[in-house]
């Protein structure tokens, strides 16, 4: 009787890892939390098989309840760990570049990028074979983009 709910209490122990892996906010967290967690209660599972079953093999299926319980819930907060860490990194990258992108290796500024020289032509409406072309406007591009001298 006392085994049973000792197997009782692990699987409630085990919902409750599983509900925090897939409960949480960020989904890419939840990934990294639940895939913790799976990694974690498999490893402790087998790890629960290996220890000693007792005499006759009646504490095995309640080491291998424990050890996926206890593997899934250290599993589970490694991957949070694991998961915030990454992000901390990606910000502080974020932050770097941006820092970066406002200096230059040179020490002056980007040079500015003068605009197009667009000349636009009037075309008039006509008949070319069976079809009717309408007038319209036509673009073209007389001098294209070009980086502005900075001597000037």
């Amino acid at each position: 009787m006392h085994s049973q709910s000792l197997v009782n209490k692990c699987f409630t122990l085990l919902g409750f890892v599983a509900l925090l892996s897939f409960g949480s906010g960020c989904a890419t967290q939840g990934k990294s939390m639940g895939l913790g967690g799976s990694i974690g209660a498999g490893t402790g599972a087998i790890l629960g098989g290996i220890a000693d079953p007792g005499k006759k093999g009646e504490f095995r299926t309640r080491n291998i309840v424990i050890g996926a319980a206890l593997g899934g819930l250290a599993g589970t907060v490694t991957g949070a760990a694991i998961h915030n860490n990454t992000e901390k990194e990606k910000e502080l990258a974020y932050y770097k570049g941006r820092e970066s992108k406002s200096k230059s290796g040179s020490g002056g500024s980007m040079p500015s990028l003068q605009q197009p020289e667009v000349e636009a032509k009037w075309v008039e409406g006509k008949i070319v074979g069976n079809r009717f072309i309408d007038g319209h406007y036509e673009y073209v591009i007389t001098q294209p983009a070009r980086w502005e001298s900075s001597d000037d």
